[in-house]
């Protein structure tokens, strides 16, 4: 997995951005006090950029970021050290996760583990985050579901992303329905004085049937806590839903 490389710069300027701080100053802890999910360290799986690290660790949590892009971890550390944020940023696979009941909440957020495209790297990564649990801690984390990838994703299969006097981001997409595989190539062109640099990353997510998710999760020991539609209001999962939440719990 060695996308993001190039397009993290841009990324950062993205959705992810909004979504994150959704996600900090009102979706999360809002969740967090109706469960009575009471937190002191927490471990933020896929961080990218680490808008979502610093703004918690800013609202008072010991905040630890992982993501395997070196790229996107440096773009963490400057976001922390700008906004005079504490959060333990590492360059780290979320397949391969060395921690050992160290955490009280485990989070992974705008569908990274879609990433994940084989059932065995799915299970390695739901080890790896039990095992970062402590006893009573909790997994939250959000997918894209089949019908989002599908469905949703292809209703635009070439659309212009972001067009700006620096740099215009271009996305084309297609599914293979055998596999369950979404494939997105990025295309971005920023601007070099008068010259246009071209960068292109290619970006793959695998929808998996939520039957399937629930039982890897129960196979390796969680206890599963909620499945939402939408983590705000906890709606229900149906069949078109786009993206499925789920929160477990490490007995």
């Amino acid at each position: 997995m060695t996308i993001y490389n190039h397009f993290a710069t841009f990324y950062q300027q993205g959705d992810y951005l909004r979504f994150s701080e959704r996600l900090v100053e009102s979706v999360l802890p809002l969740y967090l006090g109706e469960m009575a999910i009471e937190p002191v360290d927490i471990l933020d799986v896929a961080c990218g950029e680490g808008s979502f690290a610093v703004g918690m660790s800013k609202l008072g949590y010991k905040m630890t970021g992982i993501d395997q892009s070196q790229r996107m971890i440096e773009l963490a550390q400057a976001r922390a050290k700008k906004e005079s944020a504490q959060v333990n940023f590492l360059v780290e696979d979320m397949r391969s996760l060395s921690f050992n009941e160290a955490f009280d909440l485990v989070t992974c957020f705008f569908d990274s583990m879609n990433y994940l495209l084989t059932v065995n790297d799915l299970q390695e990564t739901l080890q790896g985050v039990y095992n970062a649990l402590r006893p009573g801690g909790t997994f939250i984390f959000d997918m894209n579901t089949i019908y989002g990838l599908a469905v949703v994703w292809m209703q635009e299969e070439t659309y212009v992303q972001k067009d700006s006097d620096d740099f215009i981001e271009i996305h084309r997409q297609s599914f293979d329905y055998e596999n369950q595989i979404a494939t997105m190539l990025i295309t971005v062109f920023k601007r070099k004085r008068r010259l246009w640099e071209r960068i292109d990353e290619v970006h793959q997510e695998r929808g998996y049937p939520l039957a399937d998710i629930q039982l890897l999760l129960l196979k390796n020991g969680f206890e599963i806590a909620g499945m939402y539609g939408n983590l705000s209001n906890r709606t229900d999962v149906h069949t078109t839903t786009p993206r499925v939440w789920f929160a477990a719990r490490k007995p």
